[in-house]
């Protein structure tokens, strides 16, 4: 019967391992995560496979904005990259290019997209198969009239339902984990 169980478990595993396998790169950033940060925001469900995620900060918002747009050093906040850069010295404005690779994954290609400095900007993810993600990053003011720096994840593509039950959770926890140490970093400046 023990025997039985290990074979099972052997055969998900293998199913699973095809899965992954087949799908390559679009898990880009599913690592098992062993996370017990505190976290002080809520995510908020959006319609259309997006979600969001904001906190109140008193960093001035062009300490955030020069965080944001300091891409070759995105990994101060975000530790699971390994390295992010813009093609060609571009600089960071709306149409620029680069690339970006995270832990345990191949390089993805991105794009900078709708920049509105100092105020916002997209980073869309090009993944195969089509598939894409969009990350916005920008400021609002809460309903106490703090202000607060905003991160909206959306699947897009044939496949988001797919790529959102595989990612989702994951995203969640590292985009609330990368956003704290963001505030952290930027309100010791």
């Amino acid at each position: 019967m023990v025997l039985e169980g290990f074979s099972n478990l052997r055969r998900i595993a293998g199913m699973n391992k095809l899965i992954l396998s087949g799908l390559g790169s679009i898990i880009l950033f599913a690592p098992v995560l062993c996370w017990s940060q505190t976290v002080t925001g809520e995510i908020v469900e959006l319609p259309g496979y997006s979600f969001k995620y904001s906190l109140e900060t008193s960093a001035r918002r062009s300490t955030i904005w020069q965080l944001w747009s300091d891409v070759e050093n995105w990994k101060k906040f975000d530790t699971l990259l390994e390295y992010s850069y813009l093609d060609d010295d571009t600089s960071f404005v709306t149409g620029a290019t680069g690339v970006l690779n995270a832990e345990g994954a191949p390089e993805v290609k991105f794009e900078i997209m709708n920049v509105i400095e100092p105020e916002s900007f997209t980073v869309r993810l090009h993944l195969p198969l089509y598939q894409t993600i969009d990350q916005q990053r920008y400021f609002e003011v809460s309903d106490s009239g703090v202000a607060t720096f905003s991160h909206e994840i959306s699947f897009k593509g044939g496949l988001k339902s797919i790529m959102c039950f595989l990612l989702c959770g994951t995203y969640k926890k590292e985009t609330q984990r990368v956003m704290e140490r963001l505030k952290v970093l930027a309100e010791a400046q």
